[in-house]
């Protein structure tokens, strides 16, 4: 039988198992690896032999079995919370519940299929007993920890109740915050996987190349075996697969489906999603589609394509490889897909461009961005109402002026002109992005592009001014965002850390070496993620503006000490050896001690990360003093060139390594935040760099760098020396 359990008697906690909890909590990365850790000390601090975690769903109408200890290879499907009365009476009363002996339930109260076949399962494991604890968090029943004993039964007295439920808890609030990180991780992975899309778009003139990086993204995106694209015939009211991309490659490609045929016909006509389970009990599943790919079809995910409220397309997913496809995910791809079908139009369109003259017309007066046609002696021959808002000249007008010439003109209208390196990484042609102060845009990305005929001959150049408004605004709000959210981290994270702290003083009691050691790795985590956490916020504050700088008089000596004094071991353990070249003499020079510290720090963490071992990392200091501008080039008293600098004293700080090198595309990206190279081992979070560069400008310096792949790096640093008038 099943009894409530009262909590009333209070109960001292355990204080060991609310630590061993704490640390699962805040080493694992995952949120399956927290709760396979959790799981774990929940069976060894108490002693059962079974224990698992079930979370609702998001309308509570159903429980899934999502992690076990000992751990399972597969889980059963969701389980409908009807079918299971006592695990709904305990998660509806948040009280928990206790089956003394499973053999003992009356088997007539539980008649249901799936009752049965969970009470068969139980009975097979041997499992006797069972405590049901409600997880809640933020005031909300999430889901159950369920703990179980085999072969005898076991009674679990209040006490012990108690501290479960305290420990179960802390769980809870882990797996609703690890949820929360999930979410917006995935949300932004969303975003990002559009602005692929839409890029690609915007940059490809070919349609099957467009559906080919659409597939591979939307199918990277949701994690599926197969995915197909299909575009409606007009003429036929035919779904015409114009891709179909499973492990890489393309089939399916041309085949039909007639109107109104298979689960794709029933999407379009209806345009709602379709999810589909089991395919082959469906009376819609179309067979050609599994018999044309050559294996079984197991699941699907089907949206239409509806732009402007027409449908033109469908995107059809197949057997998804982890679980079953979610209502949220057929909300997220249906919302994916009408950016994509804009997208896709948006191509057709462009690809008339090289065929008929009104066509042309129709592409350039059907978009918000601004498009200038010129011939190939540089003169505008054609244009779209957009760019003539944009010139503030009639369309007519535009006609016969030199392309060169407006370009110009607008230049010297703008605020701000930026060439991003993302955007002109590898590319034959600039991209701009251009800041206004009137006009129809306020920020516009310039590109221009050859125009080819269909013998692949250049015929033109095509001006593009694309209206970025809405995505600057989004990159500040993303921005935003961020700056929040690390904000936020930081004040629970010090907690966390003091918290860990006391423990390690015996302030809870006290603790063993072995505790003493992992509460060590427990700080040491906090510490590192801190640390990345005052980064972010310190480049986010120089970024704007606000970052206040401690000016001081410093030795140049003592801050390179400083910053290998606290790399010393770190080398060491990597047998690395650093190495010193300064110059006798250096003058004192004013900045930010910490700043400029953190610095060299940086440079010298990033050298020792990719040192071979046994290399030697030289940290060099050099005063120089420019009596013009310079524009750059080779010094007698340094070993790297100069970039261009003002006239003056200058204090030269260089960091060498022997490492693998970085390639030449590489060298203005690594100084932008997240900015990596994507070939190298030891990859960081892509900060430190980013961060140097501000600190440094923010003195009125400049950093720099020199690297050849397999013959080492050189990052260097000037800044300002006062003289003795100053």
């Amino acid at each position: 039988m099943s009894d409530p359990v009262s909590s009333s008697r209070q109960s001292e906690p355990n204080t060991q198992g609310l630590l061993r909890i704490s640390t699962a909590i805040e080493t694992a990365a995952t949120l399956d690896e927290l709760l396979l850790l959790a799981l774990n000390e929940f069976v060894q601090g108490l002693g059962v032999a079974l224990c698992g975690v079930l979370l609702l769903d998001a309308g509570g109408e159903s429980i899934s079995l999502v992690s076990t200890f000992p751990p399972r290879i597969s889980f059963p499907p969701p389980i409908p919370m009807s079918d299971l009365p006592i695990m709904q009476r305990a998660l509806q009363q948040r009280q928990a519940y206790q089956i003394h002996d499973i053999t003992e339930l009356p088997r007539e109260r539980y008649r249901s299929p799936t009752s049965l076949q969970i009470l068969t399962m139980l009975t097979e494991a041997q499992v006797r007993s069972l405590l049901i604890v409600p997880l809640v968090a933020q005031d909300r029943v999430i889901g159950a920890l369920v703990v179980a004993s085999i072969e005898q039964p076991r009674h679990f007295d209040d006490q012990e109740i108690s501290n479960i439920r305290l420990m179960a808890s802390q769980l809870a609030a882990a797996i609703t915050a690890f949820r929360t990180i999930e979410e917006a991780e995935y949300r932004n992975a969303e975003l990002m996987t559009l602005n692929d899309i839409a890029a690609a778009v915007n940059s490809m003139l070919d349609p099957r190349d467009i559906y080919h990086l659409v597939m591979e993204k939307i199918n990277q995106f949701f994690r599926v075996e197969a995915g197909s694209l299909l575009m409606l015939d007009e003429e036929t009211g035919d779904m015409v697969f114009v891709i179909t991309l499973a492990g890489g490659q393309e089939k399916l490609i041309g085949q039909r489906v007639p109107p109104g045929v298979g689960i794709v016909g029933d999407v379009v006509r209806t345009q709602q999603y379709a999810i589909v389970h089991d395919p082959e009990r469906d009376p819609r599943f179309y067979r050609n589609v599994s018999e044309g790919i050559g294996y079984n079809v197991h699941s699907i995910l089907c949206v239409p394509i509806v732009v402007k409220g027409r449908t033109i397309g469908a995107i059809e997913l197949l057997n998804k490889r982890t679980g079953r496809f979610t209502e949220e995910e057929a909300l997220r791809l249906t919302r994916m897909a009408a950016t994509i079908g804009i997208a896709i139009e948006n191509a057709h369109l462009f690809q008339q461009v090289s065929t008929v003259r009104d066509r042309f017309e129709a592409i350039v007066n059907s978009t918000n961005d601004g498009i200038l046609m010129a011939d190939m002696r540089g003169v505008v021959v054609a244009s779209n109402v957009v760019a003539a808002r944009l010139f503030h000249r009639s369309r007519e007008a535009l006609i016969g002026l030199r392309l060169d010439d407006l370009i110009a003109e607008l230049m010297e209208r703008a605020q701000v002109v930026e060439e991003p390196a993302w955007l002109n990484d590898g590319e034959s042609h600039r991209v701009f992005e251009i800041e206004l102060t009137e006009g129809p845009a306020r920020y516009l990305r310039h590109s221009i592009l050859p125009v080819l005929d269909t013998h692949g001959m250049q015929i033109g150049r095509l001006a593009l001014f694309e209206n970025i408004d809405k995505e600057r605004e989004l990159a500040r709000l993303r921005e935003d965002y961020t700056g929040m959210l690390i904000h936020d981290l930081r004040a629970p994270l010090t907690a966390i850390m003091n918290g860990i702290m006391m423990v390690q003083r015996g302030l809870g009691g006290p603790i063993s070496p072995q505790q003493q050691e992992m509460l060590n790795i427990a700080y040491q985590g906090s510490q590192a993620m801190l640390e990345m956490i005052n980064t972010l916020l310190d480049i986010s504050k120089m970024e704007q503006g606000r970052m206040i700088l401690n000016i001081e008089p410093l030795s140049p000596y003592a801050v390179v000490d400083e910053a290998i004094e606290r790399l010393q071991v770190y080398a060491q353990q990597r047998k690395v050896q650093l190495a010193q070249d300064l110059a006798v003499g250096l003058p004192l020079f004013e900045a930010d001690r910490e700043k400029i510290v953190r610095v060299l720090q940086n440079l010298i963490d990033n050298a020792i990360k990719f040192s071979p071992e046994n290399g030697i990392i030289t940290i060099g200091a050099r005063q120089i003093e420019l009596d013009t501008d310079t524009l750059g080039g080779s010094h007698p008293d340094l070993p790297m060139p100069l970039p261009s600098l003002p006239a003056g004293r200058w204090l030269i700080y260089w960091v060498a390594d022997q490492g693998p090198g970085i390639p030449p595309q590489y060298h203005a990206r690594i100084f932008e935040k997240f900015g990596q190279v994507q070939q190298q081992k030891g990859r960081g979070t892509g900060l430190g760099l980013t961060f140097c560069k501000l600190a440094v400008e923010a003195h009125r310096g400049h950093i720099w760098l020199r690297s050849r792949e397999g013959a080492g790096s050189t990052f260097a640093f000037a800044l300002p020396v006062a003289g003795d008038g100053d």
